[in-house]
């Protein structure tokens, strides 16, 4: 078994950061046109973008005094592959990471669903999973199908104020390695609550 690093962040009012604090809809400095998926929890991957949003965070929390606390959060994705991942390895290697780790099979998979949705509600096609999407909600009817469904995170590029970051969202509750959740400063429990249905 293998797993991978996510991270997040969160504000806080008041000199004494929460002894408890719920994972809910994030606030990575995206825009409201931005549409996550709702059937997960969104967090932080990689180097791309993490790093200057958290950079944000402390810059945020300065400027308006209010406190931020950072979280490492640990996911299970099964067996790590090295290749980049095929329609056919999805039971075995659990986390995709689009479009860089993905076959040119599962691009264009993802891409021709991702027009139809988007065609059905009338709305101007997207080269996604080779260019970022507003409309990231449309993995909750990915992760719905064969094989996707395999899947306990896929990740995906986002735009935010601060440029493009990567943004990653965890569909399996139990990949998430709970004993595993880091907190800085150490004080804050986090409670990861995921969307019911």
């Amino acid at each position: 078994m293998s797993a991978i690093g996510t991270k997040t962040f969160f504000f806080f009012d008041g000199d004494r950061q929460p002894d408890t604090y719920t994972l809910a809809y994030p606030d990575y400095f995206q825009g409201s046109e931005l549409r996550l998926p709702s059937k997960g929890i969104t967090l932080l991957y990689g180097n791309k973008g993490p790093g200057s949003l958290i950079g944000a965070a402390v810059r945020e929390s300065a400027a308006s005094g209010r406190g931020v606390c950072f979280a490492d959060i640990k996911v299970e994705i099964g067996e790590w592959d090295s290749n980049k991942q095929r329609l056919s390895s999805f039971e075995h290697c659990r986390f995709l990471n689009l479009p860089l780790r993905a076959n040119r099979e599962v691009l264009d998979d993802i891409n021709t669903h991702w027009n139809q949705w988007l065609d059905e509600e009338c709305q101007p096609r997207e080269d996604f999973p080779r260019r970022p999407s507003n409309r990231m909600d449309l993995l909750d009817k990915l992760i719905a199908l064969e094989p996707y469904r395999h899947l306990n995170a896929i990740a995906y590029d986002a735009t935010t104020r601060f440029g493009v970051a990567k943004f990653i969202t965890v569909f399996n509750p139990d990949a998430i390695l709970y004993d595993q959740i880091n907190v800085i400063p150490p004080q804050t429990r986090i409670i990861v609550e995921f969307p019911r249905g």
